[in-house]
């Protein structure tokens, strides 16, 4: 089972191509990681980059942010990065995840909320039976419901293209979610159309 996630954020200083280039070298020392499942690294609009990672347990968490690849980013930072990455740490609520992720699956979404308080355990609740909505959605190829704090919620979800990522955003949990925003939710969701530059997901691990 995964359990754990981890986003990290970072702008960058440089070019794309040289940023791209970043990505795929920290995927590669991600392959040597044998309690990371799932990894991908992102471009956000306006020179904003990042990672969305998975993992069983804290320990695997842990290990991942003590190797080589997350090293690499907080080592990177004055010649890469204008400002010191911005790490995020969650829960894992529900997922989907093929034992097989595809190479030209390159479209991505992240999203981050705020529960209304005294609300938090409906959000998550609505997370959990989500599953079965997004394992419907053929074009949706991987899907992470998180929640981050207390407060705080969030979805990664991966697809071949962006007709399938529309068709997420007017899927059912995105409606569910505005047609219960004023009970439930603490202000505008924050949301972003990112590229997925690369990635991968462990097949002896994934569950």
């Amino acid at each position: 089972m995964i359990s754990k996630a981890l986003l990290i954020r970072w702008e960058s200083q440089t070019d794309e191509d040289t940023m791209d280039t970043f990505l795929e070298d920290l995927s590669a020392e991600v392959t040597w990681e044998r309690t990371t499942h799932a990894w991908f690294g992102l471009r956000y609009m306006r020179g904003e980059f990042g990672v969305f990672t998975v993992f069983a347990d804290e320990a695997g968490r842990t290990a991942h942010l003590e190797g080589k690849s997350a090293q690499k980013i907080f080592s990177e930072v004055d010649r890469l990065v204008t400002t010191p990455p911005k790490v995020v740490t969650g829960d894992i609520l529900a997922y989907k995840l093929p034992a097989m992720v595809p190479e030209n699956a390159n479209k991505g979404l992240v999203l981050r909320f705020k529960a209304k308080a005294g609300h938090e355990g409906e959000i998550a609740q609505l997370m959990r039976d989500a599953k079965p909505w997004i394992e419907a959605e053929t074009g949706t190829i991987a899907w992470f419901a998180v929640q981050y704090d207390t407060q705080f919620y969030g979805l990664f979800s991966l697809f071949h293209d962006n007709t399938h990522r529309f068709a997420h955003v007017t899927g059912k949990l995105p409606r569910e979610l505005a047609k219960n925003a004023l009970t439930l939710l603490g202000g505008m969701p924050e949301m972003h159309f990112v590229d997925v530059m690369t990635g991968n997901a462990r097949t002896d691990t994934a569950a």
